[in-house]
């Protein structure tokens, strides 16, 4: 494990910040997410608590994906007969939309329960400005989404994408996912903020960064991503090389924006709305849309109805990228410091 100042959990002191090193696992630093709904852009896992999602193992956090059917709760039948209730299964569930707490499948051409189970936590603690590290090693294994980033806390100003998001660090574990003209694999990490009225006025492609390695190279080792947030600007770095730097705009997020009507983040200030307090979440999804149609090393293999079936009796031409615990997002610590 790599030193760093010290090796004590201060989670709960405030002011003090928050780091956990992963000597043991405390469940109670963290939100675990229960849910199937599907992060909002049709993913493929059901997140759990399970401890083959969840584990510490060496000092070190592993949130993993695992086949639904390898769980002792389902069958590869049961995905296609069968209902993924999360209640019955975990005594919680973090959020209902799009059925994500009750899934059902009635056979026939009906969608499947979801095949993938993995991993999501976010921080009890949050602050508002101050430095984050996480140094991780990322996934690799073909539709593998792992994403390091951050959300408001109290959604002061409204539902995403109105109160703001960080995306520090996302991958994509495909060796080879050629998009808009550029591969955007495990060989690329990149961060963005997301902000704007409503979800058709997102403005993220003006605050957006990423870096690539090239010559077969990628990602997939360990790697410290940063994000250096102030009243003035918003920088994420991997190994202390900056990805992206957002200075606050002079006349605000919501004139760069260039928005109609009233100024929804009018209280704030200038930076709004990056200017209140942020958890930190980290997770590995699975699919949807954030894999765009393009050229991979093997057929995306779903699109058009069904997108979880498809996805999964394609299986034979993707399975053998995910490779024991290279499908995992392995985390050394997290370190939160307020300024």
């Amino acid at each position: 494990m790599e030193p760093l100042l010290c090796l004590v959990l201060f989670p709960l002191v405030a002011g003090a910040g928050f780091r956990d090193d992963f000597t043991t696992w405390n469940p109670n630093n963290y939100q675990i997410g229960v849910s199937a709904w599907g992060g909002g852009n049709h993913e493929f896992q059901v997140y759990t608590p399970e401890p083959s999602n969840l584990f510490v193992r060496d000092g070190s956090l592993y949130i993993k994906p695992t086949f639904t059917r390898d769980s002792r709760h389902f069958t590869d039948g049961n995905l296609y007969y069968g209902t993924m209730d999360l209640y019955h299964l975990w005594n919680k569930c973090t959020q209902h939309d799009n059925n994500g707490c009750q899934k059902h499948s009635y056979g026939g051409n009906s969608e499947i329960l979801p095949p993938v189970m993995s991993g999501k936590i976010t921080t009890n603690f949050a602050m508002t400005y101050g430095r984050v590290n996480v140094r991780a090693k990322i996934p690799k294994g073909d539709w593998l989404w792992p994403a390091i980033w951050m959300l408001s806390r109290d959604r002061s100003y409204g539902g995403w994408p109105r109160s703001g998001e960080i995306d520090i660090m996302e991958s994509r574990g495909n060796t080879k996912a050629v998009l808009w003209g550029q591969n955007s694999g495990v060989n690329y990490v990149a961060s963005t903020l997301h902000w704007g009225p409503d979800f058709n006025n997102n403005r993220f492609q003006k605050t957006h960064g990423s870096k690539r390695k090239s010559g077969g190279a990628d990602w997939h080792g360990w790697h410290t991503y940063s994000l250096d947030w102030t009243a003035g600007h918003i920088v994420t770095y991997v190994d202390n090389v900056e990805i992206m730097r957002i200075t606050t705009p002079s006349q605000s997020f919501w004139g760069w924006g260039a928005f109609s009507g009233n100024n929804i983040w009018a209280s704030g200030g200038k930076n709004a709305p990056f200017d209140k307090p942020f958890h930190l979440i980290l997770n590995v999804a699975v699919g949807g849309d954030f894999f765009a149609d393009g050229d991979y090393d093997v057929p995306k293999p779903w699109g058009g109805h069904n997108p979880m079936r498809s996805f999964w009796e394609a299986r034979h031409s993707w399975e053998n990228t995910w490779k024991g615990d290279e499908v995992a997002m392995v985390v050394d610590y997290i370190e939160m410091i307020p300024h």
